[in-house]
């Protein structure tokens, strides 16, 4: 089946290496390009914390060609007779079966709750989780709902034992998923004339319209705002679209009034997807920053999408065709068809064929920034050359077209997107050298017109591109700096800091062609091996990296991995290079 939904998904993926000369700036505008290279990110997923249950969903991430999964329901952090907590063992598995290929956050245990040190002890686990690598909280539809203390009181969403976790979370920078609330549906008569009676017959514990047992549906969103409004430094992700899809004026109000505030659009296109289209796209548009691609992508002993009965068993294809209409939403202009989870409702949705540059936003950049602390360090992929090759800056050595592309086009601190400056880098080997590929846009030049032979101290405040270099594994502090400028000028420095050694050499060489028409400038470089490590290279080896563009013109510094801080030498941002065949 794994085979299978690789080559289906071929039929709507272009191939990952592209030819000589591309345009950056084109690709990274591209749905296909960010699918084939697995960019795509899922803010809403559900694994069971064993092996055979990540194995099948990467399967089918890599078919639809999302890149990261944020799994939210990992569990706790308390751990019992030794064992590894709930989230631990989540983080264990998926990093042994798809490293890399996950985001956990942690749920709250709420035993105890009505113990005057609840809120000290529940910020204990905050703190825990995030030094065991944990990248956020994810709040089930408890509050307000279900969860009650020992004396069998209610716990409201805006309790004020709860204060001390949510302004921690947002001390540590770990965002809060949270679902509060469900459909308008599950608060309307149990019986037939309810128009999602097929998923509430399936799941009566779904149902809160009992007053007697349950507040109004208002009063619990009510209070979610009210914990939004009392914590504005940390983050709030309102999971399916902000706990309020019937209402897409209620929650672009809320966009507004509340910066903190963002919604993901998990396992809610069913219900967006049967407003006014226009209406719709506009609110995409104009909450372009606000909004995240999620599926609630689950998977157990049986696959849930979105939503799902009880007698329901989904495949694998039927997976990767829910993922593909989640794109038919997002990226065409059809009408009234079936949407991805029919029992939520039957009837049909219109598509609302948003901009790129806002498909982007919800696909994954706003999710990069959101997770730039935890982001997974990435992988830049160098390929075996069958022989050496002299440099022209042209790209036409038929390597390139087999090389992975890096991408760097976030900047430095802050994790914004430029894809109008989106550059690329890749990297193949020898024996005797590593070779790098850059391709940059432009807007002006930045550099000197009469470059001189020797190395020039400052040419990092001009136009370059660099690459970094660390091979001692047990000193992140020690690596080589190399920068290259579209004048063909220079430099490469030998770190240990605080200690920069200017003089030493390496004996690179590199080859700059400016295509003004397009306003592209290309370099090809080659770096010796000796010079990077006194060990043969083989296949495998693993070296700690970075890659940076500098665009004077435009005041920006990008980034492969962003830093987060305000210089691009933090070695403990880096991500690897790695030799492959």
């Amino acid at each position: 089946m794994r085979m299978l939904l690789a080559v289906l998904s071929l039929v709507w993926m272009i191939p990952l290496a592209m030819a000589n000369e591309t345009d950056p700036r084109a690709d990274a505008m591209n749905a296909d390009v960010w699918r084939a290279e697995h960019r795509i990110i899922d803010m809403h997923t559900h694994i069971e914390s064993k092996p055979e249950r990540f194995e099948r969903a990467i399967g089918i991430m890599d078919a639809a060609g999302v890149g990261l999964g944020v799994e939210l329901g990992s569990g706790t952090i308390t751990a019992h007779d030794g064992k590894l907590s709930g989230v631990e063992r989540n983080m264990q598995i998926a990093q042994e079966v798809c490293p890399g290929r996950f985001l956990n956050y942690m749920i709250l245990d709420y035993n105890g709750f009505e113990k005057d040190d609840w809120s000290e002890r529940a910020v204990e686990q905050i703190e825990k989780a995030h030094r065991a690598g944990v990248a956020g909280l994810k709040e089930f539809k408890r509050l307000g709902l279900t969860v009650r203390d020992a004396n069998g009181r209610l716990i409201p969403v805006d309790d004020p034992k709860l204060d001390p976790v949510w302004k921690r979370c947002g001390e540590l920078g770990m965002a809060i998923s949270i679902h509060v609330g469900d459909p308008k549906a599950f608060w309307e008569p149990y019986n037939e004339t309810n128009e999602r009676w097929e998923e509430l017959k399936d799941h009566p514990n779904w149902w809160f319209g009992d007053p007697e047992k349950y507040p109004s549906r208002e009063k619990v969103l009510e209070q979610f705002l009210h914990v939004i409004e009392k914590h504005p430094e940390t983050t709030f992700v309102g999971v399916h679209f902000a706990n309020n899809p019937e209402d897409i004026d209620w929650v672009s109000r809320n966009f507004d009034k509340y910066p903190n505030m963002m919604g993901d659009l998990a396992a809610r296109i069913p219900e967006i997807g049967r407003s006014d289209p226009e209406k719709l796209r506009a609110m995409f548009i104009k909450q372009q920053d606000r909004l995240l691609f999620g599926t609630d992508f689950q998977v157990w002993d049986r696959m849930i999408l979105g939503s799902a009965g009880d007698d329901e068993r989904p495949t694998d294809y039927d997976a990767l065709v829910f993922f593909r209409k989640c794109w038919r939403f997002m990226e065409t202009d059809d009408r009234d068809w079936k949407h991805m989870t029919p029992i939520q409702g039957n009837w049909t949705i219109s598509s609302i064929d948003l901009p790129p540059e806002v498909q982007r936003k919800v696909y994954f950049d706003n999710a990069r920034k959101l997770l730039a602390q935890h982001y997974p360090a990435p992988t830049f992929t160098a390929v075996r050359a069958d022989e050496d090759f002299e440099l022209d800056g042209k790209l036409d050595n038929p390597i390139w077209a087999k090389a992975p592309i890096a991408r760097i086009e976030y900047t430095l601190k802050e994790c914004d997107a430029r894809p109008d400056l989106s550059t690329t880098a890749r990297a193949a080997w020898t024996d005797k050298y590593l070779y790098l590929a850059y391709e940059a846009p432009y807007t002006e030049l930045t550099m000197a017109q009469s470059p001189g032979s020797e190395e020039r101290l400052g040419l990092w405040d001009e136009d370059v591109v660099e690459l970094f270099i660390g091979t001692d594994m047990e000193n992140i502090n020690s690596y080589d700096e190399f920068e290259w400028a579209p004048n063909g000028e220079q430099l490469d420095v030998r770190l240990d800091l605080p200690k920069k050694d200017f003089k030493w050499s390496s004996g690179m060489e590199s080859k700059v062609a400016i295509d003004k028409e397009n306003k592209i400038y290309r370099v090809e470089a080659r770096i010796p091996m000796s010079s990077i490590t006194d060990e043969p290279p083989t296949p495998g080896t693993r070296w700690r990296a970075a890659l940076y563009r500098n665009d004077a013109a435009n005041e920006v510094f990008l980034a492969w991995r962003p830093t987060l801080t305000n210089t691009a030498h933090s070695p403990e941002r880096f991500g690897w290079l790695e030799l492959v065949e």
